[in-house]
């Protein structure tokens, strides 16, 4: 299960030029929106990306700071990328983003070969095409990558109804 003292939270690419060709895009970044919101109140790292030539990240999501901007499709593999998880001293990732199938397959994977303990909030990500999407999401579940959605590592991230952000968090889930 997920930790807010132990998670960062990365968001790769949902810049604007490709967002139109994924389907159910308002829904994704719906779900997105409420976990960079959920990050803030619990003071969870939030890691941002944009894959150069493809413009900037949609406004929706509330991400502020500088994104890292990336050719390579792991994130990992920019060593910029590499070089900010280092330092969050955490081991916990929460992914999202897009394409499920491309650079959020490649940046679980490589994630997890490195250590981390990697959840793909699945609600949170997009792929042109729904197969490429459930194909990536199989191949996530057999990798031992926990596949998860927006709401349940929200829920996860704030373990108890006695806690003090409870209803701060519980108008966050009840949006829609």
């Amino acid at each position: 299960m997920l930790s807010r003292g132990n998670t960062f939270l990365v968001c790769i690419d949902f810049q604007e030029r490709m967002l139109p060709h994924i389907p159910g895009h308002e829904r994704m970044l719906k779900q997105t929106s409420k976990l960079v919101r959920t990050a803030h109140i619990f003071h969870i790292p939030i890691i941002h990306t944009e894959q150069r030539k493809l413009g900037t990240t949609s406004p929706l999501l509330g991400l502020t700071g500088q994104p890292i901007e990336k050719v390579t499709f792991s994130c990992v593999r920019e060593p910029a990328f590499a070089e900010r998880i280092e330092t969050l001293g955490r081991t916990q990732c929460l992914l999202t983003g897009i394409e499920t199938h491309i650079c959020v397959l490649q940046t679980a994977l490589d994630l997890q070969h490195a250590g981390y303990d990697v959840h793909v909030a699945v609600d949170c990500t997009g792929s042109r095409h729904a197969e490429d999407k459930e194909i990536a999401i199989q191949r996530l579940a057999q990798a031992g990558i926990t596949v998860t959605t927006a709401e349940t590592a929200i829920y996860e991230l704030l373990a108890s109804a006695d806690a003090p952000e409870f209803r701060d968090i519980l108008k966050i889930i009840k949006e829609e």
